[in-house]
């Protein structure tokens, strides 16, 4: 019995793992990417060979320079936080990053009210970057990413 229990867990744990790593990639309304296609990038993440690192680095470095230009110069909190907020920005053909959405998280609302301004001032600060590309068509294709943005008071 005690097999069986480890078993389903194992199954469990590795398609469970599967699902949720969906819900980050790349989506594009009516377009599937195959696995040659490119997602977008910057240059220090270009070199690596392997997509899902690539992607990574991208989401990893989009983070550290939303979060370098995140001003809280003149933001006051009363409570201590430690949230996150997810962004979802879009990566234009052309290069350029916009805001899409911000989830709603109250208790950070309600600390900094103006913290979608606040994001979106980063965003508008952010480089161009290197566009998705569909290799089978050579284009270059907008591409949707949602991030995890986690706010932290001391």
């Amino acid at each position: 019995m005690m097999k069986i229990i480890k078993i389903f867990l194992l199954i469990f744990l590795i398609f469970g793992c599967n699902n949720n790593t969906k819900s980050s990639d790349i989506t594009i309304p009516s377009i599937k990417w195959s696995k040659n296609d490119e997602p977008p990038s910057i240059e220090l993440c270009d070199e690596l060979n392997n997509d899902l690192e690539r992607v990574s680095c991208f989401k990893n470095k989009l983070i550290t320079l939303i979060s370098g230009n995140l001003n809280f110069s003149k933001t006051r909190v009363n409570k201590e936080l430690n949230d996150t907020l997810f962004v979802s920005i879009l990566i234009e053909k052309n290069g350029k990053i916009s805001l899409l959405n911000i989830s709603d998280n109250f208790n950070i609302k309600m600390e900094i009210p103006l913290i979608d301004t606040i994001i979106s001032n980063a965003i508008s600060r952010l480089p161009y970057i290197l566009p998705a590309t569909k290799t089978n068509i050579g284009v270059q294709v907008s591409s949707k990413f949602e991030l995890p943005l986690i706010i932290k008071s001391d």
